[in-house]
């Protein structure tokens, strides 16, 4: 296997990992950031796309196929983002590190997948690590519906492998389009709460977001995903939580005690056994 797929998707994951601290670190709203990286991301591979022609041979139901992924991954966006500005960038990455175990449930709820007992037993513990971190439930702090939102925002992550699945025959270059182009529309739904950058620091936050965070962790991701085993690939995502904890520890100062360290370690193992659970039903 190449060392040098497993750097990409490590070099993937690491620029993943800042989301979270750019995103509570800038002044920008949920909205203006989401609306920024989309339109910074289309303007880029825009005119790749119109100069092969890719959507020129799209069927109404492949449309269709990528109007819903768009609107998926627009609503998880929003979840996550809203997520990270109220309870903090640790704490929603944590949350959207759950996805693993939604992916599971959703495919026994919507493809007759039958869960088998160490897959409910590795559920449960995923629970288990979401109490742990969970802050004392109070609905007038929001912390409480942040995590919420970062758990709504994890299944809604989970549902985008289902969806791509659906229109699978068409290039990674089309889908990604898709995917970006109705996100943005999502957004464009709120548009009255869209604000340019105030700062100097904001352009340069919402930049490395659209062009770091989104362009190159996309398509290197796209790649490590494509190339590696999924096993490699759902071990080497879950690097996500310790590299966005450790960021948000040192660069925001959030407060990461040994409870959220508990919780975040049962949830990443719940979720790579999981993903080894699958392997093995896939090989035998």
């Amino acid at each position: 296997m190449p060392i040098r797929l497993i750097l990409i998707a490590v070099l993937a994951v690491l620029s993943m990992s800042l989301v979270p601290v750019l995103i509570k670190s800038t002044s920008a709203n949920v909205v203006s950031i989401g609306i920024f990286r989309l339109a910074i991301a289309l303007i880029i591979i825009s005119p790749l796309v119109f100069y092969k022609k890719l959507l020129s041979t799209l069927s109404r139901q492949q449309l269709l196929g990528l109007l819903y992924i768009g609107f998926c991954f627009g609503l998880h966006w929003l979840s996550y983002f809203y997520s990270i500005k109220t309870a903090g960038a640790a704490l929603a990455a944590i949350a959207v590190s759950t996805y693993g175990a939604h992916l599971i449930l959703l495919n026994a709820l919507f493809k007759g997948y039958r869960v088998s007992l160490p897959e409910c037993l590795a559920i449960t513990v995923c629970i288990g690590g979401c109490v742990l971190v969970s802050p004392k439930v109070n609905w007038q702090e929001a912390s409480s519906i942040g995590l919420i939102s970062g758990l709504i925002s994890a299944i809604l992550y989970a549902a985008m492998p289902l969806l791509h699945q659906r229109v699978s025959e068409l290039p990674t270059l089309t889908r990604t389009w898709g995917q970006f182009a109705f996100a943005l529309l999502v957004f464009l739904l709120f548009f009255s709460e869209f604000e340019m950058p105030k700062t100097t620091l904001d352009w340069q936050q919402l930049l490395a977001l659209a062009i770091i965070c989104t362009l190159l962790a996309h398509g290197l991701w796209v790649k490590a995903s494509t190339e590696l085993p999924a096993l490699f690939t759902a071990m080497i995502y879950y690097l996500y939580v310790p590299l966005a904890m450790l960021s948000s520890y040192y660069f925001l100062q959030e407060e990461v005690g040994f409870q959220m360290i508990l919780g975040a370690a049962l949830i990443i193992l719940a979720n790579m056994s999981l993903a080894l659970l699958q392997w093995r039903r896939q090989k035998s």
